[in-house]
């Protein structure tokens, strides 16, 4: 079996009810959107994995097998792909994220995977900056946006992962108008979806909905691939935008 920590619990589908994860997820609503317990069940039968430290640094890690995985990552099908990571920025923050990076780690090398992803960068979606490992761990690619691929190799030969190369495509195939594309893994999702169809009044607004972990790596029009506001083939951003940022975009589009 994998290497144990003892602070860090692994929460699976009988004790995802029964255990702090939710109280831990929810901690961290004023940075960031909490997951939607049903988008999580169901992600237990693609694989998904979560350990949770509950130690006075609180935080968890969900990663996922690569081809499994609802982050859009080209050349990862031997890798884990970690799907997020979140710490309580408290006393012993960064020992927590070490352990639970190691936690990723041990289960990867366990069952035999070439590599561990991450993306990282700022805004939903992707860990933050101040989160990433650094013993022996590479930044394989750049997005447009300025996220970046991590990457810990761990056998090889492996050609190295990347991001696709073709999202300012898919973000024109999504069409003119306005566009919400979602996974739905977002508790929020459905109320943040209604309260800017409200907003926009008559302007008809397209919702993408990716519903599997296919349709993510072959039409997520960015790494953070749980929410994008896309106006006139251009990304507006994600969850960060309320509805007045969206109104104010779309009034200068049509200005001109």
């Amino acid at each position: 079996m994998p290497r144990s920590d003892r602070d860090i619990v692994t929460v699976s589908p009988p004790t995802l009810a029964h255990t702090d994860f939710s109280a831990i997820d929810c901690g961290f609503s004023e940075t960031q959107a909490a997951y939607d317990r049903d988008w999580i069940s169901d992600r237990f039968a693609d694989g998904l994995q979560i350990r949770m430290f509950q130690g006075e640094a609180r935080g968890y890690v969900m990663f996922q097998p690569g081809r499994l995985s609802w982050r859009p990552i080209e050349g990862g099908d031997r890798a884990i792909v970690i799907h997020d990571l979140r710490v309580a920025d408290a006393p012993g923050a960064d020992e927590t994220t070490r352990r639970l990076w190691d936690s990723v780690e041990s289960f990867a090398r366990y069952y035999g995977y070439a590599a561990v992803l991450a993306i990282g960068g700022e805004g939903c979606g992707v860990i933050p900056r101040l989160r990433r490992p650094t013993h022996r761990w590479l930044k394989l690619d750049q997005s447009a946006c300025g996220s970046e691929l991590w990457g810990r190799i761990l056998q090889g030969p492996l050609a190295l992962p990347r991001f696709p190369d073709d999202f300012a495509q898919r973000v024109q195939r999504l069409g003119p108008g306005l566009c919400v594309q979602t996974t739905g893994e977002m508790a929020d999702t459905d109320r943040r979806i209604a309260a800017l169809l409200a907003a926009m009044g008559p302007e008809p607004v397209a919702i993408d909905r990716l519903a599997d972990a296919r349709a993510v790596h072959q039409r997520a029009v960015r790494p953070g691939a749980g929410y994008s506001v896309v106006l006139d083939g251009r990304v507006l951003g994600g969850a960060d935008l309320d509805e007045a940022d969206v109104l104010r975009a779309l009034h200068t589009a049509r200005r001109r």
